[in-house]
């Protein structure tokens, strides 16, 4: 025999629960289409819930004469097609915006409504994204000034080094531009894609390859890329990119004598999940002990060690007559 219960007990177990409740049934026109719903039985946490006040017996649209259809046309599926569904939705009627579980009860054309008033998460997450939407922009202004300002400082140390005579201080200067485009490049292809705080490794790495290429001057030397495609956080996009640049410049200098034919390849590939392996390699003719040293108290090297640093590695040099190899392992995170 089923349970009965009193509507006294029940109304007691309604008041225990924590959102707000009600029963209700359909109303239909005279072609059995949804028009409005009455109110048979609620909680003490409807009224808390709605601000709807003594509403056993009225209907949604006595109570709220300018309901959106939403509520009705969705509650009547649910009563009439015994399906059971959760949603959320603003009624700018009643100036609210609810969670609910509405399911269909018996007898047909009756349904149950379990609900919460959201309004204050959903205010509270429009003010947080409105606030993440003025930081991207604020971001994305940044990202674009500190770009033309690189740009600028590039384009001047480059008509320094034009108006200089050939020698160390051109070279010098060479490199120093070389290191401001590269992180020039970073903000450009922030700049030009949707991201403010990431960017592909290919484009980017691949960029600053492109740029040493047609630097060179030198038909006989080739600079292949090989660089798996990985959003980098731009904490290391930065040291990754002067070490390429640093690394890839030694190895024109030192790995390949006039009119010798060679190829210097660039590569970036995963490691599992959270590491990177960066690998520098030439076909040239490697380092000598004597060159070795004079690189190793270099500036350049000294960058590769302290950018290296920066991003949890430490290089690894592997030299020999058939080339040298310069690889870094790095954690992603």
């Amino acid at each position: 025999m089923p349970l009965q219960m009193t509507p006294r007990e029940i109304d007691s177990i309604l008041g225990f629960l924590a959102d707000g409740f009600c029963l209700c049934e359909m109303l239909t026109d005279a072609q059995g289409r949804p028009v409005d719903y009455r109110f048979l039985q609620t909680n003490p946490q409807f009224e808390e819930m709605t601000g709807l006040h003594d509403a056993i017996g009225r209907t949604a649209r006595e109570m709220v004469p300018d309901l959106e259809p939403f509520w009705v046309e969705t509650y009547g599926q649910i009563a009439f097609d015994g399906e059971s569904r959760r949603f959320q939705h603003e009624s700018p009627a009643m100036g609210r915006y609810f969670d609910v579980h509405a399911m269909p009860t018996e007898p047909l054309g009756c349904f149950a409504l379990h609900f919460r008033d959201i309004t204050e998460t959903k205010r509270i997450e429009a003010e947080r994204e409105q606030a993440l939407a003025e930081a991207r922009q604020l971001l994305i202004e940044l990202n674009h000034r500190v770009m033309n300002s690189l740009g600028t400082i590039s384009s001047i140390i480059s008509m320094e080094s034009r108006a200089r005579p050939e020698g160390e201080g051109r070279l010098a200067l060479g490199r120093i531009g070389r290191r401001v485009q590269a992180v020039a490049n970073l903000y450009r292809r922030l700049n030009a894609s949707d991201s403010i705080d990431t960017v592909c490794s290919r484009d980017y790495l691949g960029q600053i390859v492109a740029g040493l290429t047609a630097s060179i001057g030198r038909d006989d030397v080739r600079i292949e890329a090989r660089i798996a495609p990985v959003r980098l956080s731009t904490r290391i996009a930065v040291p990754l990119g002067l070490i390429v640049n640093e690394l890839v410049t030694n190895s024109l200098k030192y790995a390949f004598a006039p009119g010798i034919d060679g190829t210097v390849i660039v590569a970036l590939d995963t490691i599992g999940t959270d590491e990177l392996r960066l690998e520098i390699r030439d076909d040239g003719r490697g380092l000598a002990s004597e060159a070795r040293d004079a690189e190793a108290s270099g500036i350049g090297q000294k960058l590769v060690r302290s950018f290296a640093t920066q991003l949890g590695g430490d290089p690894v040099i592997d030299t020999g007559p058939e080339g040298t190899a310069v690889t870094l392992r790095f954690p992603t995170g």
